[in-house]
């Protein structure tokens, strides 16, 4: 038995109460409230007299208590590799060889004891994570083509007592339902340019004897939906469609590439959308139409996937991206919320389903308001106000304590019934272990070689070179060769008198400057004319055209002009050109 002294209550009611409670749990259910007040107090004090030798009272005068979160996507195969994970994109699904490396041990059909215990590592690691984070409920997904996940899944909800639906793309069959029914297994299909016909039956079968809820994570790839397309003549949805597949209790994951006539079905089906603005932010440059989906009435909700780390940080992300369709903080928490709550777990009506109340479970989370950086004045606060100060400012820190069941699991920002320092050093060893099987380190290496190939070495060199190592060689010619690749190419203008021709007077025989010298390669390139006309003085295409057949008349006339004979000189000129002494002259010379 518990008793809550003094509570700000964010109810979730019908009628959106939120004041001072106190608040009286016995067992797994709420017995009875007290609100603040002279009629409420002496309710509390009747509480404490009778029940103060066998009830935990707890003061929560600085505490504001709401029902928990629900996370409505998970991943939590790819929380040890996060940062790998950032590296994949939707239009490219092949990935990279490092991630590639570390599924393929991770999602082997016969895995060891080693492979088993990483498993659990991981699992044990989100949950508590997610525990601590205020999330109490959360569907989980996986691609295992097996179930050898489902034990370790099974051990670690055991110890956080959450409320967790696996989420796999295998056919469950009869033995597996009986086996892990309290896992709620659900159908998740991948990968649609994989599915044929024949799988198409096999879902449909399974969806309406043994599952209840199918997850599409499809239309992410717009060259993969467009192969569809032309391979059914029809999308995928509606292909689902033609065979009942799709209803309320489907629900799409981060579909991107969704026709008018597809949120037509989906509308007319009410299926509906989970958003991992994380991953869309990573995985994707395209716009994700959320606007659509809201103007046709489909209703959303918000989970981390693979990359979100805090799940109201990911609202936040969420709400600035899409800033401009002015969606309300009350709409926000209600997709972490409300919403999921009803959908995936079960609720009852809405009115009562997901609130804090008589004859209610004893399952809410402890927001801790002591903090001099995180202060709220709810007394003076509306229902609106409070959801716009949580979803302003609230994250996985401020969440001090957890209730499931009536039990504290979480209190004062420690965890009860598990050691949280040896879950953090076992996810570490299986971290730096999975890092070590997908050759990280080497990658990495190679990569940053690469990259200063690339910025130190001259394109020709570096495309010559073994993409594997880098190879240098002492030979003469070699040093050689490369300091002609980084000489100075330069102009060097000399002058020399041209020669006129013997047949004609050549028009250009004047001191004028020779051709430049540049090697072969230089020669090739093409030569750049820098006098440019000014704009004010350019003339008509007319006027240049007359201009240019007056100058090559002109020139063909000179060229074509025989040359004229040299005046003879007078007689009387005396020349005085000395002769060599032995040298006598004749008559006629």
């Amino acid at each position: 038995m518990k008793i809550l002294k003094n509570a700000y209550v964010f109810s979730f009611n019908k009628d959106n109460h939120f004041g001072r409670y106190s608040i009286l749990i016995n067992e797994n259910r709420i017995t009875d409230m007290a609100e603040t007040g002279a009629l409420g107090q002496e309710k509390l004090n009747k509480w404490i007299q009778q029940y103060e030798n066998r009830a935990d009272i707890v003061d929560c005068s600085r505490k504001l208590v709401m029902p928990p979160v629900v996370n409505s996507c998970v991943k939590s195969e790819g929380s040890p590799i996060q940062y790998l994970l950032k590296h994949r994109h939707y239009e490219n699904p092949e990935g990279d060889l490092c991630t590639d490396l570390i599924f393929n041990y991770l999602y082997q059909e016969l895995p060891g004891d080693d492979t088993i215990a990483d498993l659990q590592s991981i699992y044990n690691y989100s949950f508590n994570k997610l525990l601590k984070s205020g999330i109490t409920m959360f569907n989980e997904f996986s691609l295992r083509k097996d179930i050898n996940h489902f034990q370790p899944v099974s051990n670690a909800l055991k110890q956080t007592s959450q409320n967790a639906s696996i989420c796999y793309s295998i056919a469950q069959d009869i033995s597996t339902i009986r086996n892990f029914k309290f896992l709620n297994p659900s159908f998740y299909l991948t990968q649609e340019n994989l599915l044929t016909v024949y799988d198409i039956s096999n879902i449909s079968e399974l969806k309406s004897n043994y599952v209840s809820r199918l997850y599409l994570e499809v239309a992410t790839n717009k060259e993969i939906t467009e192969k569809f397309r032309v391979n059914f003549h029809k999308s995928i949805i509606a292909l689902l469609d033609e065979f009942g597949l799709l209803d309320e209790t489907t629900s799409l994951i981060n579909p991107i590439y969704l026709s008018y006539d597809d949120l037509k079905i989906i509308t007319d089906k009410r299926a509906n959308i989970i958003v991992c603005p994380r991953d869309l932010a990573s995985f994707s440059n395209k716009y994700f139409p959320i606007d659509d989906y809201i103007s046709h009435g489909i209703r959303f909700s918000l989970g981390t996937g693979w990359l979100g780390e805090d799940i109201f940080k990911d609202v936040r992300l969420f709400r600035n991206k899409y800033k401009e369709l002015n969606l309300s903080s009350t709409e926000l928490l209600n997709a972490i919320t409300r919403f999921p709550y009803e959908k995936y777990f079960g609720g009852d009506t809405f009115d009562n389903a997901y609130t804090i109340d008589v004859n209610k479970k004893a399952d809410f989370i402890f927001i801790d308001l002591s903090d001099i950086r995180f202060q709220l004045f709810p007394e003076n606060s509306e229902y609106e106000n409070i959801c716009n100060f949580l979803i302003d400012n609230l994250t996985a820190g401020h969440i001090s304590d957890v209730i499931i069941n009536g039990e504290f699991k979480v209190r004062e920002k420690k965890l009860i019934d598990t050691d949280e320092a040896q879950i953090i050093d076992s996810i570490n060893e299986t971290r730096d272990k999975l890092y070590s099987i997908g050759k990280y380190e080497t990658l990495k290496s190679r990569m940053e070689r690469k990259t200063m190939e690339r910025s130190l070495l001259p394109g020709s060199i570096n495309a010559a070179r073994a993409e594997d190592e880098i190879q240098f060689s002492n030979k003469e010619e070699d040093k050689k060769e490369l300091k002609e690749e980084f000489r100075i190419k330069t102009k060097f203008p000399v002058t020399k008198h041209k020669q006129p021709s013997r047949s004609q007077r050549s028009l250009f025989e004047e001191i004028e400057q020779a051709n430049i010298m540049e090697c072969d390669e230089y020669k090739e390139a093409p030569e750049l004319n820098l006098l440019v006309t000014e704009f004010f003085d350019s003339r008509s295409v007319e006027e240049d055209i007359v201009q240019v057949k007056a100058v090559d008349e002109t020139i063909l006339k000179s060229l074509g002009a025989e040359k004229k004979p040299d005046k003879p000189k007078p007689s009387n000129v005396e020349s005085k050109v000395e002769l060599p002494k032995d040298v006598k002259l004749k008559f006629g010379d």
